[in-house]
């Protein structure tokens, strides 16, 4: 009797386990098909070849990044030294009834550049340049000049 059934138990057992492996097997198989689909990629192409193409296309991309950095870079010191502010005055210099005469601000974005001034009359015309360093005049300035001056400066505040 006891033999009997430790023979029974052992048949129950193998069963089981022969059920399991049977079981364990079918999911390995459909794993591996799984796994076999997710490493084919797009266009028959494997995942581990898409990563390679990814690394290079990345790389590729870096590099047009510093490149633009250091276009953009370029272009930022040479648009904070174009003209950002200007102004334009006319007025009647001598009273002669005419607004010839100009006086006009040009500056960049730190407030440097100069003032040009233009007296005209009927017999003689001056141009004046005074330079302009952060926004203060190297010469005294008019009243026109200095009118000029401050409306400049608004545009780069």
């Amino acid at each position: 009797m006891g033999g009997e059934s430790f023979f029974t138990g052992l048949i129950v057992a193998c069963a089981i386990l022969t059920i399991a492996f049977v079981v364990l097997c079918l999911l390995f198989v459909r794993l591996q098909k799984k796994l076999a689909r997710f490493m084919s990629g797009k266009d028959g192409m494997s995942l581990e070849a898409m990563l390679e193409w990814l690394t290079r296309r990345v790389a590729e991309l870096d590099e047009r990044l510093d490149d633009h950095q250091k276009g953009l870079i370029h272009i930022d010191s040479r648009v904070k030294r174009s003209v950002r502010g200007y102004s334009l005055i006319r007025y009647d210099a001598y009273g002669s009834g005419g607004t010839q005469s100009f006086s006009s601000a040009l500056l960049d974005e730190h407030g440097d550049g100069y003032i040009l001034s233009v007296v005209a009359g009927r017999t003689h015309t001056g141009v004046y340049a005074k330079q302009l360093t952060a926004g203060t005049a190297d010469a005294s300035l008019t009243t026109e000049e200095t009118e000029a001056l401050a409306q400049a400066k608004k545009q780069i505040s």
